[in-house]
């Protein structure tokens, strides 16, 4: 039979086609026929009834309103008897014009039942009326959506079943009822994917995407941003367009398969930054798309992918030359032209991949000015350090002219930041990485007592060179449960090497202590983690810093790993003045009396214990309304000797002894 669908085109209850896709137009209209078709059904059911609580959730009145809305032209007895010739003409002509409702159907090859059934869950998204009328349908104003025996009464069949695309494919989702528990009254709602998708609403729409092959891609990468970058790049060389799963989302297996669904509507390809759980990646395996999954070097091969087909490409990031023209190329496309030696600098310093590299010429270009320290904050901000709480920044508070060091000391640390500077050109440009294990690490060893300033030595060159300094906070690490002080570890190592972050380790002898012989369990996993340890530091392509008082506690095989040991001693007499002349400075009220040479001769401690007793000192005048006077430094140092278990001595305080002894009885 010939229908003619012109007198459907315009129709909807609440005008609805001045709010929906044009296409969707002839299908809301049919739908209004079949919905009078079913209100009618119902009617002739409980007028025979003793029902009394009929309509109480939604009137017939206003059900007639709405259904008079749809304009039958005054026959509803002919429009009601073509009304299946129509569906059918419909669903026929819908394969012949490229509208979304037809992509899906011969994507997913749905039936001409299930077509239907898509269109009923797609109506009340764009004319709430279909909610009134389905909670009428369904006698229960609670249920105010398409259901599944809805769906099959409009389709002619059974619509919707447990194996059905509309559900394997997360086309539709299920609304379960308590009141309703059977299948015939579960409830049928479009997941987001699919919403957008067919009211045109997908930013990606109009992407004009190619097909996507199906296909596992694993990119195997130290960083996810440089995955990401080469995912992009790969599906543009494709033409095809990205889609990632939401971040935000609790329900990762969720997520991930809307991501599923929404590149098959729009021929896209699906990028995953980490590699999930096994059981959720067999998911991602089985997808009919191209699939892109980042992982970390050396898990590719924990992963269950033996008979799977896949393809695996290393990412390797930009070498020191390549980031140089990256940051170049970036900010001229914003206006920017920087100083060489600056940019230069920065492409050193920071092992940034092109996503960051954009992100931070973006944000230079808002600040205006392209100068080397405005380049560093960006490239600083953009690595992004996450060491989830196993690590602390350490605040730059100090440069050069602070450190109170012998001179051999300073030349060394002098040394090591000149290395920090270069270790790019030396390792990659001039080619000595493939001496060095093809790891382009600098590792230095800071020994001494403690305060003899090896965290502030190792933050001024942080701060020189623009680095953010991390310091290993060992009882956050370190794990009385076997496995998890190395996995900690791992963290925190590939977190310095994502953000080029220096790492600090203070009081290293505990974690890197020597290896003993095997006398029992707790043995022989200590000498695991050391070991582990010895592997680790050597494959970490950054900067570490070891500190240790007890330069002998170390194991041995560190020592063939360390390239630069700077010896931090006690201060000399003349370091010593120098360190009380710091501590006390010029901005503080003191009293003539006070003698930093005195104090210098008369103590031998270090520039820690300097700084303590200075504090003390003058927290003690504050307190009396006095200018820090001779008085106030040796009942400090006096404190301080008995904190540390000695005794003041006649031979260290002289004259002022029955001063500190006096205050000693007093506390």
């Amino acid at each position: 039979m010939e229908v003619d669908d012109r007198s459907l085109t315009d129709r909807s209850l609440t005008g609805a086609g001045q709010l929906a896709p044009t296409w969707l137009h002839p299908w809301l209209a049919w739908l209004d026929v079949a919905l009078h078709r079913e209100v009618l059904r119902l009617r002739a059911r409980y007028e025979l009834s003793l029902d009394e609580l009929r309509g109480l959730y939604v009137s017939d009145e206003q059900v007639d309103r709405l259904l008079a809305r749809s304009a039958l032209d005054g026959h509803p007895r002919t429009e009601l008897a073509t009304l299946d010739a129509r569906r059918s003409a419909l669903l026929a002509s819908a394969y012949d014009v490229d509208t979304p409702v037809a992509h899906v159907a011969r994507t997913f090859a749905l039936s001409e039942a299930e077509v239907v059934a898509l269109v009923a869950c797609l109506a009340p998204e764009v004319d709430l009326a279909y909610l009134s009328l389905y909670g009428y349908l369904n006698d229960d104003l609670t249920r105010r959506c398409a259901t599944v025996d809805l769906a099959r009464r409009l389709g002619g069949g059974d619509a919707v079943q447990p194996d059905s695309p509309l559900l394997v494919d997360d086309l539709v989702e299920l609304h379960r009822s308590e009141q309703v528990p059977g299948w015939l009254g579960t409830g049928l709602v479009l997941s987001e994917p699919a919403r957008r998708y067919l009211l045109g609403l997908d930013p990606l729409c109009a992407a004009g995407a190619s097909a996507a092959r199906p296909g596992l891609v694993l990119l195997e990468s130290r960083w996810p941003q440089d995955a990401a970058s080469a995912a992009r790049e790969l599906t543009r060389h494709d033409g095809q367009v990205l889609v990632e799963p939401d971040p935000r989302a609790s329900d990762v297996t969720r997520a991930l398969r809307h991501a599923v669904l929404r590149a098959r509507l729009l021929g896209a390809a699906v990028f995953v930054a980490e590699c999930p759980e096994p059981v959720v990646l067999q998911l991602l395996v089985a997808a009919p798309v191209t699939v892109l999954v980042g992982v970390r070097p050396g898990q590719a091969d924990a992963l269950a992918l033996t008979c799977v087909e896949h393809q695996q490409i290393v990412v390797d990031r930009p070498d020191r030359e390549v980031r140089t023209d990256l940051w170049r190329g970036s900010l001229a496309r914003h206006g920017l032209v920087p100083v060489a030696a600056d940019l230069e600098a920065v492409a050193e310093l920071f092992d940034l991949g092109p996503g960051q590299i954009a992100a931070a010429a973006a944000a230079v270009a808002q600040e205006g000015v392209a100068d080397r320290g405005t380049l560093t904050r960006a490239a600083r901000d953009r690595a992004g350090a996450g060491f989830a709480g196993l690590a602390e920044r350490v605040t730059a508070a100090y440069t050069w002219d602070d450190l109170v060091l012998p001179a051999g000391t300073l030349r060394r640390l002098r040394d090591l930041q000149d290395a920090v500077q270069h270790r790019h050109r030396v390792f990659e440009a001039w080619g000595l990485g493939r001496m060095a294990g093809g790891h382009s690490s600098v590792r230095a060893l800071f020994a001494g007592p403690s305060g003899t300033g090896k965290t502030m030595s190792a933050s001024v060159i942080a701060s020189e060179l623009g680095l953010e300094l991390h310091r290993v906070d060992l009882s956050a690490v370190v794990s009385k449960y076997i496995g998890e002080t190395e996995k900690n570890l791992a963290r925190v190592f590939r977190a310095a090497e994502d953000s080029s972050a220096m790492l600090f380790f203070d009081e290293a002898d505990a974690l890197f202590g020597k290896r003993t012989q095997v006398k029992d369990a707790h043995d022989r996993y200590a000498n695991i983690e050391t070991s582990y340890l010895l592997q680790r530091i050597e494959a970490f392509d950054g900067v570490v810093v070891l500190a240790t008082n007890l330069t002998g506690n170390l194991d041995e095989a560190f020592g063939r790993r360390i390239q630069f040991t700077v010896e931090f001693p006690v201060p000399d007499e003349e370091l010593r003045r120098r360190l009380w002349s710091n501590a006390l400075p010029v901005s503080a009220p003191v009293e003539p009396d006070l003698d930093p040479a005195f104090l210098a001769g008369m103590f031998p401690i270090t520039g820690g214990d300097i700084r303590s007793a200075a504090l003390m000192a003058a927290f003690a005048a504050a307190g009396e309304g006095t200018p820090i006077g001779m008085r106030h430094v040796v009942v400090a140092l006096g404190r301080l000797r008995r904190q540390q278990g000695k005794v003041p001595s006649p031979t260290e305080f002289r004259d002022y002894l029955p001063l500190v002894r006096q205050e000693g009885r007093e506390e």
